[in-house]
């Protein structure tokens, strides 16, 4: 069982754009564990060994600083011996602010950050030598994301906007969201593309999976999940699990295999 640490964000500036920050530690592990797809986007800071990923029939070998974009399909991580990661997990639209470089090129990608952000990767490589204890070391982190963010107006309200659209009902359409917000579609569209890297269909169809996928994780009621989340039945319910992860939900409650059945969180 894995032993993660969740920090919650003391700076205010970066709660807008930033979930939480982690961290574990495991000596002589053995990682290969499921990633289902995620609106987080994540930036690893690897002090250890090599991390793998397996999509599909590719094996990917991340960079040490990298980031894990979007998924909209499930893959692997395999790492072993002694593992020491710091992470930053981002909402859907909050990575964009610190790098302002359209993030289409990104989702369902592993992307080394010194090629995306060569300063800000310096900066939390920098945050994390300086640091003696966890403690520092996440405080030298949020100073270190704070000298990157470079934050406008526009860029607030777009981010507001998509925020506000994947947070409303499930039957609000795309078109009757901009109406009321005064935005036409085809703009709004290429707003989250250049934020997130997904359309707005997509983006609030892995936020809908990823609900319902920790409801499954969790081992409750199918048919409740399927009511719950709003799917039309329990065969929509079916199909949209399996396009994201590869597998029927009932099959996917006996594996076990995902790294949230596997790890144990702990939240300062």
């Amino acid at each position: 069982m894995l032993s993660i640490t969740r920090y919650s964000v003391k700076n205010e500036c970066l709660t807008a754009w930033i979930k939480f920050i982690w961290h574990f530690e495991a000596g002589d592990a053995n990682i290969h564990y499921k990633l289902l797809p995620t609106d987080c986007i994540d930036i690893i800071l690897n002090q250890s060994g090599n991390i793998f990923y397996e999509v599909g029939s590719h094996r990917i070998s991340a960079a040490p600083f990298h980031i894990n974009g979007l998924r909209s399909r499930h893959s692997y991580i395999r790492q072993t011996g002694n593992i020491r990661i710091f992470g930053i997990s981002f909402y859907p639209f909050g990575l964009y602010p610190f790098i302002n470089k359209p993030l289409a090129s990104i989702h369902d990608k592993v992307v080394n950050l010194h090629e995306l952000s060569w300063t800000l990767a310096q900066n939390l490589e920098c945050a994390i030598s300086k640091g003696t204890t966890n403690k520092s070391i996440i405080e030298n982190i949020e100073n270190a994301l704070c000298l990157e963010l470079r934050v406008t107006e526009e860029c607030i309200n777009k981010a507001r906007l998509i925020h506000d659209y994947l947070d409303s009902d499930k039957d609000t359409t795309i078109q009757s969201f901009c109406a009321k917000h005064s935005i036409h579609p085809k703009t709004f569209t290429r707003n989250v593309l250049q934020y997130t890297g997904y359309t707005p269909k997509i983006l609030r169809s892995i936020k809908i999976f990823q609900k319902a996928g920790n409801e499954v994780v969790k081992k409750e009621q199918l048919s409740d999940i399927a009511y719950d989340n709003d799917f039309a039945d329990q065969a929509h319910f079916t199909r949209e699990f399996r396009k994201f992860s590869g597998m029927p939900p009932r099959a996917f409650q006996q594996e076990g295999t995902t790294l949230k059945e596997n790890a144990q969180y702990t939240y300062r």
